[in-house]
């Protein structure tokens, strides 16, 4: 089945400087964690270039706004570009802080677009709370969704990312994320969840 769009919730972007002296933003990579566990947002967008090629009618629609630096989007989109997909296919949604705000976010634009075919790809340990967001909002109940865990997607074709994939969920940062994912979906599933204050979703080394 074809896919209309499809939507690439961030995984946080830290900068650095390049060789020129510049400050460039990017994409969080495994080394890298907030509050609650490792990150690995870039995952994200190498797998949502994979899905382009494989969809190549989809609007790739990267997610997340930051207050004084480049979105987190406006980072995705140019990653996304460097990886070969056409600046034409990529509509940036730069209003959306957390999960929830994503998935309303997205299921909005796809209403406001007729969009029927839809789909988010996101890290593994995301998709079960992301979904649960996502399913609570009617004009899902309008859509075909597929959730496409980014590491699946990456190491069906590379299977040495696949390996480094199996030795990063055997780190502590990775069982943090896990055990922070779970609380947030039973609080969620409790109606008792609360999104996180962006000091605790402040990038940072492992």
């Amino acid at each position: 089945m074809e896919r209309d769009a499809i939507f690439i919730p961030s995984g946080g972007t830290v900068e650095e400087t390049d060789t020129a002296g510049e400050r460039r933003f990017r994409s969080t990579s495994y080394a890298e964690r907030d509050a609650s566990g490792t990150l690995g947002g870039h995952a994200r967008v190498q797998a949502a270039a994979l899905l382009a090629a494989e969809y190549s009618d989809a609007i790739l629609v990267p997610q997340g706004k930051r207050e004084d630096d480049p979105s987190h989007a406006a980072v995705m989109a140019r990653e996304l570009r460097e990886l070969g997909v056409a600046a034409q296919r990529i509509i940036l949604e730069e209003h959306s802080t957390h999960t929830a705000a994503q998935a309303e976010y997205a299921l909005a634009c796809a209403q406001e677009r007729g969009w029927t075919r839809i789909a988010f790809v996101s890290n593994e340990y995301h998709l079960p709370r992301l979904r649960a967001f996502v399913e609570r909002l009617s004009y899902a109940r309008s859509c075909a969704i597929t959730y496409y865990a980014a590491e699946s997607v990456i190491g069906a074709t590379d299977p040495a990312f696949a390996q480094e994939f199996a030795r990063v969920k055997e780190t502590p940062a990775y069982q943090e994320r896990l055990a922070s994912e779970a609380r947030g979906l039973e609080a969620l599933l409790m109606s008792t969840y609360e999104p996180r204050g962006s000091e605790a979703k402040r990038e940072r080394d492992v």
